[in-house]
């Protein structure tokens, strides 16, 4: 994937690896959640967040559950971004899903690896309906993502898998929704890299539109899965402004509480799984290229992009959601892969995928802030 034709910009259309290690937010209290929430989060899950430096700041720390329980008292819209394929990250969402509480406050997910076409057969898997393995795996399989990410990771398959065991015993009113936010692209009806493109131009206006179409129109709530790029705040206006998360801000006027999963030295002594506020702590004025691998953030306050961070451990200590390399000895689905590959340019190791992986997550590329600001 180091192909001289794969530009910055065109590797982060396909991937959506917008970010490697960082987490943002940006505080936002005016929207209503439509009522009060009864949960047992509004207390502090405690301590203070000690920097470094010595210094020491007030900070509300939660787990990620509890924190998620509380923005959705003030906000009918929580954000949690991620970084793709880490199976820390995929753990705590299941811990999230399987919390008896979370019915309560969510009744939609909008998710970035679920392809809006196959909205009808995901709607009756989560309801209970039975649905073929193999008419189930093209929801995150037939992608705009394909064949850069197959989606074929374990924690992806088993996010579909849990909702639908949460929603069994729930009342029909009461079952969470999962909305595909990927377009609607038909891979049967694609043949050129163009039309590839108008799909991959659409990416964050979708997940937008179908936020205002299927959540807020119908006065519902719900939490946001996608990878951090597409959730940040707009730190000033304008800037991020065709990113899922801002086009929604702009569009709605409705406040969107964000928590993304980062990664820093100075978080070493936090329990995992934690989330720490950005205000009113040193994130707040940190540089967000510390955070994150994404040289276009070097210089901008963290807290301008994001209200929390999720921190899950020390990059060191980060594992892959890694898929079963026999997945790809279908010869037909492999076949697909290559068709979809030529049409791209063949700018993907498909090879990687029929060999085993190493599971440590690999260390984001050398660079720092102070090189990338001269440029």
């Amino acid at each position: 994937m180091r192909d001289p034709r794969l530009t910055r910009r065109r590797f982060l259309a396909i991937t959506g690896a917008s970010t490697a290690a960082g987490g943002l937010l940006t505080t936002s209290s005016a929207g209503s959640a439509g009522g009060q929430l009864t949960t047992s989060s509004a207390g502090s899950a405690g301590g203070q967040l000690t920097t470094s430096s010595g210094g020491r700041a007030d900070a509300a720390t939660r787990d990620l559950n509890q924190a998620v329980f509380a923005a959705f008292e003030r906000h009918r819209l929580v954000a949690i971004g991620e970084s793709h394929g880490q199976q820390e990250h995929g753990d705590a969402q299941q811990m999230l899903l399987a919390d008896p509480r979370l019915p309560q406050v969510v009744d939609d997910i909008v998710v970035e690896f679920g392809n809006a076409l196959y909205q009808p057969i995901v709607d009756r898997f989560v309801a209970g309906a039975a649905v073929d393995d193999q008419v189930l795996r093209q929801v995150w399989r037939n992608t705009t993502q394909s064949p850069g990410a197959t989606g074929d990771q374990p924690i992806r398959e088993q996010f579909f898998r849990t909702v639908r065991a949460v929603n069994w015993t729930l009342p029909a009113e009461r079952r969470i929704r999962v909305l595909l936010g990927d377009p609607p692209i038909d891979w049967s009806h694609i043949t050129t890299q163009d039309q590839v493109d108008v799909f991959l131009a659409q990416r964050d206006a979708h997940m937008a539109s179908v936020v205002k179409r299927e959540v807020l129109a119908k006065k519902r709530r719900a939490l946001i899965c996608y990878g951090s790029g597409h959730v940040m705040h707009s730190p000033e206006p304008g800037q991020n402004a065709d990113h899922g998360v801002p086009l929604i801000e702009e569009q709605t006027g409705q406040h969107v509480y964000v928590i993304v999963a980062g990664s820093h030295p100075r978080l070493v002594t936090c329990p995992r799984r934690t989330v720490i506020p950005c205000s009113g702590t040193w994130l707040e004025s940190t540089d967000a290229g510390q955070f994150m691998d994404a040289p276009r953030l070097c210089g901008v306050p963290l807290g301008k992009l994001a209200d929390a961070v999720l921190y899950l451990g020390q990059l060191t200590d980060l594992t892959q959601s890694l898929w079963n390399p026999a997945i790809f000895l279908d010869p037909v689905y492999w076949a697909e892969l290559q068709r979809r590959d030529a049409i791209n340019g063949n700018l993907i190791d498909l090879e990687q995928y029929r060999q085993q992986q190493p599971i440590t997550l690999p260390a984001p590329p050398p660079g720092s802030c102070a090189a990338d600001r001269g440029h």
